[in-house]
């Protein structure tokens, strides 16, 4: 039986506000990176809140001497509408990386034309063949980038677009964890 603090409010005269709040920062309190502990992934999270729904079959007070009492720690319904919940807010997640995804393509495509230019830069003969295609490269300079640096710009978009890229199929990995989990009646 959950006891209610300060009260001893038994689960079902918990009022359902204080429920969903109590399951929030619980929530809360095991995903949050700490400095004496790494992240705990979501999927894991929810396990262990479902555990603590689960119904269990425990004796309770004297005075019910062979009663047993089947109620988990947490509200399953307000258990089930986290996972929705939890869902949601992955999807957005995921849907912000892939907008900054399609954003670092963009900027590649754009380095990947001014290493063309540098390359035929490389292999003109003609001088004035060459200013043009430096000409052709500031056009295509951001703010900051010039020929000494864009190819490692390059690189750190390119690796910024390989962790983006891995964040979102781990982030899919969750949504499909956290699809498979049930709440036990």
């Amino acid at each position: 039986m959950v006891v209610g603090y300060p009260s001893g409010l038994t689960k079902k005269d918990i009022p359902y506000f204080a429920q969903i709040i109590h399951i929030a920062d619980v929530f809360d309190a095991i995903v949050t990176k700490r400095h004496y502990r790494t992240h705990v992934h979501i999927s894991d999270t929810l396990k262990l809140l479902i555990k603590e729904a689960t119904p269990t079959r425990q004796t309770v007070a004297l005075d019910l001497l062979n009663s047993y009492s089947k109620s988990g720690k947490i509200n399953q319904k307000i258990l089930k509408v986290l996972f929705k919940v939890v869902i949601d807010d992955t999807q957005y997640e995921i849907s912000c990386t892939l907008e900054y995804i399609d954003h670092l393509k963009e900027e590649l495509k754009r380095l990947n034309k001014i290493k063309k230019m540098d390359e035929k830069m490389q292999k003109a003969k003609k001088q004035k063949d060459k200013d043009y295609f430096l000409e052709y490269m500031k056009i295509l300079f951001e703010q900051g980038e010039n020929v000494s640096n864009y190819m490692q710009i390059t690189k750190e978009y390119e690796n910024a677009l390989n962790l983006k890229e891995e964040l979102v199929d781990s982030l899919r990995n969750e949504i499909d964890i956290i699809k498979s989990l049930k709440v036990k009646k």
